[in-house]
């Protein structure tokens, strides 16, 4: 059995990731000459439509059968994921799909069932293996269907399978529809740990066509920062590859990358582009080959640093709430303060309101900063601050009142270039006392 360490990196937040199998377009390259495209990161191939009893539909890219069974044997497809593997991506099986026959009665149904996948597609070693000696480097839900009953036991333990595995780093990944929470994977998401999630933005209200906004990645961030198992969840924002891949929610690359490079630079979960299908994104438009190369080079052309003083930032607001108590937070007169070439400082102020009553106890306030910012320095007047794991914190034991203002000012490198005014609505309020 041959096992081929992939270079792919998780932790990434410009991984590009297609999914291979359906012929969406009618019609599909092999699968290894989509891998020789350095474009693609990850391959999800798709599907396994049937399950427990299981059926693989890779769309007339593999049409022989293991004597006296339906199930697909595909030596040719086989060799095409070492070569995948070989050339640094991930390859992953999914299971489900919009059409398919599939879902478990119980826990039971999935435990068993994680162990029949894990000898059939990984690392165990089952007497029919679809792919021979290729061993898949994970598997993905995209469950649209039948009942939710049994997949958190699924993952839990295939999960064990690779805990007691050192070959290899294996990946479970979801597809869940962008409406929140999902119908058929939103327990399983809460409850199990998925490396990456595939957010489905299209084909719904919730869609990029929604951007900005109904887009509702923020949604999905908060999710994955305060309910999933896996803190460092990273999310990809999922696209048709082109105008005839679903029936809404395509957007040109242009406006994609565009969109990628705000999400980015807003949301440390933020993983990359999934794009449903290969046959379709990389056809004569060349549709991923130039968000694969958006995401590569940090996302779209940044606005040239302009050396002012005093530079107004329109006035942002939101409700944030600390226990029991509310506060009503708005940021004003964001200004670049010009210092050097790669040193500057970007000053804003914080306006606190109780929303009911002075909040009469000491209190915290978290500021995110932008990915890719090198804090030297910060201060806020006559409040004790301090940067922890890339995010501003306030610290003060006084009353909130009705109306409190804190002056911020950071320094350190290209602040000028890459900071903006904060959202409010990632800005955390605790009380301390």
């Amino acid at each position: 059995m041959v096992l081929a360490a992939t270079a792919f990196d998780v932790s990434s937040q410009s991984n590009f990731v297609a999914y291979w199998g359906q012929s969406s377009a009618g019609s599909q390259k092999s699968l290894g000459e989509y891998c020789s495209d350095s474009s693609i990161d990850v391959i999800v191939m798709a599907f396994l439509y049937q399950f427990p009893n299981t059926k693989l539909d890779l769309s007339a890219n593999c049409r022989s059968t293991f004597p006296g069974s339906e199930l697909l044997h595909c030596p040719d497809v086989a060799e095409d994921i070492k070569k995948c593997q070989s050339q640094g991506k991930a390859v992953i099986l999914s299971m489900g799909g919009a059409a398919g026959a599939y879902g478990f009665s119980s826990d039971d149904d999935g435990k068993k069932y994680a162990d029949t996948v894990w000898d059939m597609f990984l690392g165990g070693s089952g007497s029919q293996r679809p792919f021979d000696d290729a061993v898949l480097d994970g598997v993905d839900l995209d469950i649209e269907g039948g009942s939710t009953a049994g997949y958190a036991a699924y993952v839990a333990q295939l999960r064990s399978h690779f805990e007691a595995s050192s070959d290899k780093k294996y990946y479970i990944t979801g597809a869940p529809q962008c409406p929140f929470p999902d119908a058929m994977l939103g327990s399983t998401l809460n409850s199990a740990w998925f490396d990456m999630v595939f957010v489905q933005f299209y084909n719904n209200f919730c869609g990029l066509d929604a951007y900005p906004q109904g887009f509702n990645y923020d949604q999905w961030d908060t999710w994955a920062k305060s309910q999933s198992a896996n803190k460092n969840v990273k999310l990809y924002i999922g696209a048709p590859g082109s105008q005839s891949a679903a029936g809404r929610g395509y957007v040109d690359a242009s406006t994609i990358n565009s969109i990628a490079s705000d999400i980015r630079s807003k949301y440390t979960s933020f993983g990359g582009v999934m794009t449903w299908d290969a046959s379709q994104a990389f056809d004569a438009s060349s549709w991923g080959q130039s968000v694969s190369s958006a995401l590569k080079s940090g996302g779209s052309k940044k606005r040239a640093f302009e050396p002012v003083q005093g530079k107004f930032i329109s006035t942002r607001s939101a409700n944030v709430t600390a226990g029991a108590m509310h506060a009503r937070l708005e940021l004003v007169e964001g200004s670049a303060v010009y210092v050097s070439d790669t040193t500057n400082t970007f000053e804003f102020h914080v306006r606190l309101q109780s929303a009911v009553q002075p909040i009469q106890q000491g209190w915290e306030l978290h500021i995110p900063l932008p990915v890719g910012v090198s804090v030297a320095q910060a201060s806020a007047q006559a409040h004790n601050i301090r940067v922890h794991d890339n995010t501003l914190v306030v610290v003060d034991g006084s009353t909130i009142n009705e109306n409190m203002a804190v002056a911020f000012r950071v320094a350190g490198q290209h602040i000028g270039n890459e900071f903006g005014l904060p959202d409010p609505a990632k800005i955390m309020l605790y009380t301390t006392a």
